[in-house]
């Protein structure tokens, strides 16, 4: 579909003198340890979109909401984020940067419109990073045998945030090493546990449900409306399990050769992702024994389906080996909301800018916003104490606010193509070429419809009104403060080439 030339990391890939410069170009000194390789990179995307905690955190409301169809949504959503990867690897080839959703759109559009799209980013990055530590702080529950009370449950999950923090605050290379680990673990034991339940299930036609409970849709005793209307509003799931696709372009600065590998990886991470999700749900809606025993109150109806097929030991050690997958999703969404927290900052986009992008010369890494982020992540888990529901609109909340990013990037995008700010490619990167157009406006169609869903669907009320709350905040900071100082001249890409500290 895109014009592409193969570049070989020995030959027409830069040398990490040649990254400094082109950085340099932008108007930023290399400060960040620029260590991670095309594994590295690969796991990030991966990690971030994490096949195992979609399906083990969403597989409950689609199989409830929709039955067994549920399972092909996901198709729908790999479409719409295939779209996302072209447009996303062609943009990261030309403004290879750490904080890409702030930094795509301010350059191309301006510093305006780009501190939206960041900010937007930024809060739908911490508000995934909170569920997915909520939801691994009940796995270890489930693992341990312990039935936390949900104040038990937010208080692991602050501890299991916080551990997090202390691996990103050692470094990017000790990061992506544990995140390599979890993805390893991921693609060989979860996998094999999954292909392990298929062989035990199919082996007995009474183990197993039929072929056709793939296609027969069904909804909840009591719930009213269209059965296509629940199909659609099963697509959360599967739509939350492939966000992040374009992750690893936001430590694009700490990756070698960055315009050449990060593209190719993002395709690798989102392809894998597509067929270890899909072969996962398929395979756990069949595998269910006794449905009676799988319904919308069970808990973890994953496990639950495991422990049919393959007993509690198994079941003990695929928890165990899931836990290592979440984790590295957890830890793979800090490293992208904390570079992106950085970029801004460097800009002097936020407030407390100083504090925000100061770097540890020791290990390299933007300490400050590596332990702020986690404490903000830890302040609205304690949230969920007085607002019960409110761990419900994190998911929620961080689709529709990242697809609002996609929609406002393409929005950009498509102004600028008229106006001719986007970079030209340089030889041997990745290029949309004569697609450019057509697929941004692609991209703007079903963008719009998906983030008109996530507000408007009966089974997301509320989301619009967050949504609503979040760009007001971002609203009042650009009018009491950022404005002005992008008018002076003291935030923005310009800022950085004027001397900022």
């Amino acid at each position: 579909m895109a014009e592409e030339t193969v570049a070989r990391a020995d030959s027409t890939a830069p040398v990490p003198d040649a990254e400094d410069a082109q950085l340099a170009k932008f108007g930023y000194t290399q400060k960040l340890d620029r260590s991670v390789g095309k594994l590295a990179s690969f796991a990030i995307g991966f990690a971030t979109i994490s096949a195992t905690t979609a399906v083990f955190t969403s597989f409950g409301t689609g199989y409830f909401t929709a039955g067994g169809p549920f399972v092909w949504t996901l198709l729908i959503a790999g479409a719409v984020f295939v779209v996302w990867a072209f447009i996303a690897a062609d943009l990261t080839a030309k403004l290879p940067l750490a904080g890409y959703a702030y930094q795509w759109t301010s350059r191309i559009n301006g510093p305006s419109l780009g501190w939206f799209t960041g900010f937007i980013a930024l809060m739908g990055w911490i508000s995934g990073m909170t569920g997915v530590g909520y939801t691994l702080s009940g796995y270890i529950g489930s693992l341990f045998g312990v039935s936390f009370t949900q104040t038990q449950q937010i208080l692991v999950a602050i501890g299991v945030v916080f551990a997090c923090v202390l691996i990103n605050l050692y470094g990017v290379r000790f990061a992506t090493l544990v995140n390599n680990i979890g993805v390893s673990l991921e693609l060989v034991v979860t996998v094999g546990a999954t292909v392990l339940v298929a062989i035990i299930a199919f082996l007995v036609p009474e183990h197993h449900q039929p072929l056709s409970t793939l296609f027969v849709g069904s909804q909840p005793d009591g719930a009213g409306g269209s059965y296509a209307i629940a199909w659609l509003a099963a697509t959360l799931g599967p739509f939350f399990g492939l966000i992040g696709v374009e992750a690893s372009a936001d430590v694009a600065e700490e990756t070698r050769a960055a315009r050449f590998v990060i593209p190719r990886t993002m395709f690798y991470a989102l392809a894998t992702s597509i067929v270890i999700e899909l072969g996962m749900y398929i395979v756990y809606v069949l595998a269910i024994r006794d449905p009676a025993a799988v319904n919308a109150h069970s808990s973890a109806p994953i496990e639950e389906i495991i422990n049919q097929q393959a007993g509690p030991v198994v079941t003990k050690i695929v928890v165990a080996f899931a836990l290592t997958n979440i984790l590295a999703c957890l830890l793979a969404n800090i490293l992208v909301a904390t570079r992106l927290t950085y970029s801004m900052a460097r800009d002097n986009m936020l407030p407390f800018s100083r504090f925000w992008r100061r770097v540890s010369p020791g290990r390299r890494t933007p300490a400050n916003a590596v332990v702020g982020l986690g404490c903000l992540s830890g302040l609205l888990l304690l949230s969920a104490l007085i607002n019960a529901k409110a761990l419900i609109y994190f998911i929620g909340l961080s689709s529709l606010l990242m697809f609002c990013v996609y929609l406002l990037q393409t929005i950009g995008l498509m102004f600028g193509y008229r106006k001719g700010t986007i970079p030209r490619a340089e030889p041997g990167t990745f290029d949309l070429g004569r697609f450019r157009l057509p697929l941004y406006v692609i991209a703007l169609v079903v963008f719009v419809i998906v983030a008109l869903a996530l507000i408007f669907l009966p089974q997301f009320a509320g989301n619009g009104w967050v949504f609503l709350g979040v760009v007001a905040v971002g609203g009042l900071w650009w009018l009491a403060r950022l404005r002005g100082k992008l008018r002076a001249g003291r935030a923005g890409p310009e800022y950085a080439k004027t001397g900022s500290p």
